[in-house]
């Protein structure tokens, strides 16, 4: 047989058994896929057959659970981040446990190792304009920190940092301005570096996560008749010598109170 068929021969075994692997992994997704939705609407009917009202459209896609990740200290984006709002000739001072400060005329700004954040500023040198709001905004992106407003009153602004368009929930900053321009930033948590996702732990299903908030429900001896809203996002743990680690959870609104659900470990707990 001459050499050009046989190529060609080869050529259509290979495109047919590339089809056929193409076909075998579309049929897994969809059977996949198909699992998913009857596990949820389980669970949907799960909650309905107690008492409880949710609707399948508030429930988020399985595909889009936020993963645990690991976010390891970095000093030298902190050095480049109190640059970017000091300008130069920035000291910088080691105050121990982690802790480290840097100032010059324009103010003092000082990081720590689990998160926790705090500046104490010129007035005169961070002017805020007529849209407070929008000045404290731009200002918190200069040193990393990107979110929205949770809190707002005649001079003060607290907001909470978002990673991804994911809100975090343990971290926020409160700002506190005077007729000059920006003074503090106070009781502030912030990403300590760039999140990396940990392959070693996966979250649980939104079927099985909806299990653990009703028998969570029990579990704290409250009742609830109908879940208003599921808002994703994450909450950060620190240990004294290891990383910050981004736990995914659910706040769960209800007719009748807050909750969080940890998504690693189904537990259930209220929120003030």
């Amino acid at each position: 047989m001459e050499w050009s068929k046989l190529k060609n021969i080869i050529l259509i075994m290979l495109a047919a058994v590339n089809l056929c692997l193409l076909f075998f992994v579309v049929q897994r997704e969809w059977r996949d896929s198909a699992n998913q939705r009857q596990n949820r609407q389980q669970a949907v009917d799960f909650l309905t057959d107690r008492g409880i009202q949710i609707h399948e459209g508030q429930l988020p896609d399985d595909q889009m659970v936020p993963r645990p990740q690991t976010v390891e200290r970095d000093q030298e984006e902190e050095s480049r981040l109190a640059t970017q709002l000091f300008g130069e000739d920035v000291v910088v001072q080691a105050r121990g446990a982690g802790v480290y400060r840097y100032q010059n005329g324009a103010g003092a700004l000082q990081f720590h190792s689990d998160g926790s954040f705090s500046a104490e500023l010129s007035p005169d040198s961070f002017p805020l304009g007529v849209d407070q709001e929008r000045s404290c905004l731009d200002l918190l992106t200069q040193i990393g920190f990107e979110g929205e407003t949770t809190a707002r009153d005649e001079n003060t602004l607290t907001v909470r940092q978002s990673w991804e368009g994911i809100p975090l929930f343990n971290h926020q900053v409160t700002l506190v301005w005077g007729s000059e321009g920006l003074e503090t930033m106070t009781a502030g948590r912030r990403l300590v570096g760039s999140p990396v996702e940990r392959t070693d732990q996966r979250p649980i299903t939104v079927a099985s996560a909806l299990v653990y908030f009703y028998n969570g429900l029990n579990g704290l001896g409250d009742v609830c008749n109908q879940v208003d809203s599921i808002v994703q996002g994450y909450i950060s743990v620190t240990s004294l010598s290891g990383p910050m680690e981004l736990i995914p959870v659910w706040r769960v609104t209800t007719d009748t109170g807050a909750y969080q659900l940890d998504l690693l470990t189904g537990e259930l707990n209220r929120v003030e």
